[in-house]
């Protein structure tokens, strides 16, 4: 008999939790629905509306359909198991529906990232289950069970002579597990190998993908197809549909699946001294979860069009043991299906630095080239803080001479949209002069610069009005970034959910500019396009930062990911176009501004663009300002935040570059030899955070005596101070600036170094620092010379074939 309670309540508990998570999670990041408050009208298009208008009542609808069809049972575990997992299975396929909703673009990236969404509700359908088994429970002791039928015998007799008819559900079990070996087979190699998280897991030796091997593949998808019809047969033991419990036996096998690459890896994580076990564990879920999802429907379809009047016979191939060596020999035909690694173009050679086919950045030459030096922001538009302190210092002369006498060969100078762009469509002349001064005078002084498009959470828009009071967090102050006649906040609050980024007013303006209202977005990209046009032939631009720490909007991945990438490939596309009477140059892209809090981030399609001048540059922040060292604890080390970034920068066939890192605290104490020491090891660049920052900027708090992270200042005197000497030390130490072919190995400290590499050429230049004349030795070097250089000294010289460089004092 059915329980008639069972949808009801199920779906009655499941509003409540999604009602409570929307109160205390505005960010939804970890609540099953983002509520950030803003006013639903008027509405922009149905992406404006997508989760209250699709995705909620597709949950509330799928969890109730699938509820009724399950509460025939009258077991309460596995009636509560199957409705937890049609909690699971119909919040995947209702984000999936919302996420179309927003955007049609990268249908595959979607469908795998609603992944996250399963393992959110995972835990959020925990309550519903419960409630199931309770309701089950009580059904089952008030009600009496109706008179045994030869259909619930059928169900419930497992033994049977030869020839006699089974349930269907034993044909529908062989039928799950065959579709789960095809499409594991066909499809999986995708799905977890192309995964966008698959940089931060690494290479399972267990998964439907190439790069498990052969046996590593051949084993995940013949589990697979077990675990499904083990699944399958232990759920099937009720008057439920057999489509329904196929189909979420399907879901739980994948499911399964992933524990056991979740067991499989954890003494990988556990390696690195850190806690990255912990979210390494919903990375590896995801994926086999969305998969999962695909498979439950493709299951529940199959087995819906199985003839009803054609049950398997006991004794035939649907109901022997021989379909479980089919099934073993068709995941090992079908591992041919699996896809093949892409291969990445050869980048355009250009006047410029472009990028080597190993993704190295390289000069005109063909030398490699380190960029290492320190962030500007002294032509930001802050927010002003504080009204009786400027909001940045002076940019000067001396400041690139400065930063030229201890060693640096790159400048990251931010700009500000506001202040390129104060009205739509009119750009400042004297901003733009300003910026071209830096440039140029950068460049005297053997710096290259990356022309950062800036801002931190979003802009000076965000700041609260007065009065303002915040249920969660605290009101916020004004930023920097976006200038106000592009602000689109629809009302949400202006308020701080434990951070400035996770704000629902920033959340609803990033949302509205990855979606292009009112044309915002094509405002940036035609900026970007000037900006290219203008630097087209100056080969001191090293690059274009597209946008600092973007926002993740409402609805990441799908803003963060889908949407931001969509942004990127037009900027790029712009500055190309921009560029057509000057040479290319390097494009910088990051994650959103989440890479910057965890340390990790589900980033962009891998194939959100088909430029190749690529560089991934995200902010390795970690054990510095990432959320974690809040908590005391530390998820993602230093030395893990630099093999993630690595394994990220190869995954798109990109360069790799720390745009951001530093903000230690005390120098003292700041772990910043360690962060050194895996600069030297990875052989990249980045620009420390910051040159010179004002008492007066909006990162400062209104106590703060000093202000500043390299260069200080007194925030009474309004003097300088000098900068701590263990930050000067590191940030100084020697580095080769370019090497012929490539370099194979780089150790530093602050009185010496090692470089060894293989190519030949007269590019190699080495900054040493200090007055004390460096005694250099080494092999397959040639015409060496050590001149006096502006805080130190330059080495140059030739190299051919396998080489190798020492100096120190």
């Amino acid at each position: 008999m059915r329980n008639r309670w069972l949808s009801p309540i199920a779906v009655v508990v499941l509003a409540a939790v999604i009602a409570l998570g929307a109160v205390f999670d505005p960010s939804g990041l970890a609540a099953p629905y983002t509520w950030t408050g803003a006013d639903l009208l008027p509405v922009a298009g149905l992406w404006q509306v997508a989760a209250p208008a699709v995705y909620v009542p597709l949950l509330l609808a799928g969890v109730g359909v699938l509820a009724w069809a399950v509460a025939r049972g009258r077991t309460p575990l596995r009636t509560a198991l199957l409705v937890w997992g049609a909690v699971v299975w119909s919040a995947m396929a209702a984000k999936l529906l919302m996420s179309l909703a927003m955007t049609s673009d990268d249908v595959v990236y979607l469908m795998w990232s609603t992944g996250f969404t399963g393992v959110k509700a995972a835990v959020f359908g925990l309550p519903v289950a419960a409630a199931a088994w309770l309701t089950q429970l009580l059904h089952r002791r008030l009600v009496p069970p109706p008179p045994a039928s030869a259909s619930t015998a059928s169900e419930a007799g497992p033994a049977a002579a030869p020839g006699t008819v089974l349930p269907r559900s034993s044909a529908a079990g062989w039928a799950a597990a065959g579709v789960s070996v095809v499409l594991a087979a066909s499809v999986g190699g995708g799905w977890w190998g192309g995964s966008p998280v698959g940089y931060a897991i690494g290479d399972s030796p267990l998964a439907p993908a190439p790069e498990a091997g052969p046996l590593g593949c051949l084993a995940a998808v013949t589990l697979l197809g077990v675990l499904t019809w083990a699944s399958n047969r232990r759920l099937s033991a009720t008057t439920s549909p057999p489509a329904v419990v196929a189909g979420l036996s399907a879901l739980a096998a994948a499911a399964m699946l992933g524990l056991v690459e979740v067991a499989v890896g954890i003494p990988g994580d556990l390696a690195g001294g850190d806690l990255f076990w912990a979210p390494a564990i919903m990375l590896r879920l995801a994926p086999a979860l969305s998969f999962g999802a695909l498979l439950a429907l493709a299951t529940a379809v199959l087995v819906a069009l199985l003839p009803a009047a054609r049950p398997a016979r006991r004794g035939s191939v649907l109901a022997a043991p021989i379909p479980m060596a089919v099934v073993v020999a068709a995941a090992a035909l079908a591992l041919p299906l699996l896809p093949s690694g892409t291969t990445t173009a050869q980048p355009p050679r250009t006047k410029g630095l472009t990028l080597s086919a190993d993704r190295r950045i390289i000069d005109a030459d063909g030398n490699e080239v380190l960029l290492r030096g320190v962030n500007v922001n002294q032509l930001e538009d802050y927010f002003q803080k504080r009204p009786d302190k400027a909001v940045t210092r002076p940019l000067t002369e001396a400041d690139f001479a400065g930063m030229e006498q201890m060693g640096f060969n790159v400048i990251r100078l931010a700009l500000s949209w506001s202040a390129l762009e104060p009205r739509p469509g009119h750009y400042d002349p004297a901003y733009l002069a300003k910026i071209s001064w830096a440039v140029g005078t950068a460049g005297r002084h053997g710096l290259r610069t990356v022309i950062d498009m800036h801002q931190d959470a979003w802009g000076k828009g965000v700041d609260a009005a007065p009065g303002t009071t915040c249920p969660n967090g605290s009101p916020m102050h004004g930023w920097d970034g976006a200038p106000t006649w592009a602000d689109r906040f629809d009302g949400a609050p202006r308020c701080e959910f434990t951070g400035r980024d996770i704000s629902p007013a920033v959340a609803r303006a990033f949302t509205n500019f990855y979606q292009d209202r009112d044309g915002i977005q094509t405002r940036l990209v035609a900026a970007w396009g000037m900006l290219a046009e203008r630097f087209a032939n100056e080969p001191m631009v090293a690059g274009y930062d597209l946008l600092n720490e973007p926002g993740f909007g409402e609805a990441p991945p799908i803003t963060s990911g889908v949407l931001l990438g969509r942004y990127y490939d037009r900027a790029i596309k712009a500055i190309r176009a921009g560029e057509r009477r000057g040479f290319p140059h390097l494009v910088f892209f990051e994650p959103s501004v989440l890479w910057s809090g965890l340390g990790f981030e589900v980033p962009v399609p891998k194939d959100f663009t088909d430029d190749r001048l690529l560089v991934f540059a995200p902010h390795l922040y970690n054990e510095s300002i990432t959320i974690d060292q809040g908590t005391g604890l530390t998820v993602t080390s230093i030395e893990r935040g630099f093999e993630l970034a690595s394994r990220a920068a190869e995954y798109y066939g990109a360069g790799l570059w720390s745009g951001e890192w530093g903000w230690f605290g005390d120098p003292a104490a700041a772990p910043i030899a360690r962060y050194t020491d895996q600069e030297d090891r990875h052989r990249i660049g980045g620009a420390f955070w910051v040159w010179k920052q004002s008492c007066g900027d909006a990162h400062a708090d209104a106590e703060s005596k000093t202000g500043g992270n390299l260069m200080i200042e007194d925030c009474v005197t309004g003097k300088d101070l000098p900068p701590p000497a263990e930050y000067v030390a590191e940030l100084s130490r020697p580095f080769p600036r370019s090497a012929p072919g490539r370099l194979t190995g780089l150790t530093s400290d602050r009185a010496s170094l090692t470089a060894r590499g293989e190519g030949s050429g007269c590019g190699l230049d080495v900054w040493f620092p200090g007055d004390a004349r460096p005694v250099v030795r080494g092999t397959g070097l040639s015409g060496v010379a050590v001149r006096r250089a502006p805080g130190g000294w330059r080495v140059t010289g030739c190299t051919s074939g396998v080489y190798s460089l020492t100096a120190d004092v």
